[in-house]
């Protein structure tokens, strides 16, 4: 059976950029009165908050996929390492607090996660790659 974990979701400061964002869009739309340029603006939001509302899913065969409200954003197979730091803290906790690094056959890499129980999600993928390495660090 899958494990699905949520993100931590946006900091104070985010939110106040994205107030801010929709706040520009609408003067902008008062002010230039055209429907293109409003449009054109308008797309972006759902983008921006998709990166905010992830969902990590860790598979039977101990894959980690990061899911978004488009589908499925990112696959890491074969993963090998995590790098975890506790304590992350401002603009840290974003992207670097953990880090997947993954490789299947000659593929490899690694990209950031956040999630909101990052225990509970090493836990879970610890249970399904016994081999998977733990790298702690604190800054």
């Amino acid at each position: 059976m899958e494990k699905i974990f949520k993100s931590k979701g946006m900091t104070t400061v985010e939110k106040w950029g994205i107030f801010v964002i929709l706040v520009f869009i609408c003067a902008t739309y008062l002010f230039v009165k055209e429907v293109s340029t409003f449009c054109g603006l308008i797309v972006a939001i759902p983008f921006i908050v998709s990166n905010y509302k992830r969902k990590y899913i860790v598979k039977e065969n101990g894959d980690l996929w990061v899911k978004t409200l488009f589908g499925v954003a990112q696959r890491a197979t074969g993963v090998n390492r995590i790098l975890y730091n506790p304590s992350a803290k401002g603009w840290q906790w974003r992207t670097r607090q953990m880090v997947v690094r993954y490789q299947n056959g000659l593929k490899k890499g690694f990209f950031p996660i956040t999630p909101a129980d990052p225990e509970g999600l090493i836990a879970a993928l610890k249970e399904k790659n016994p081999g998977l390495e733990l790298q702690y660090t604190y800054k």
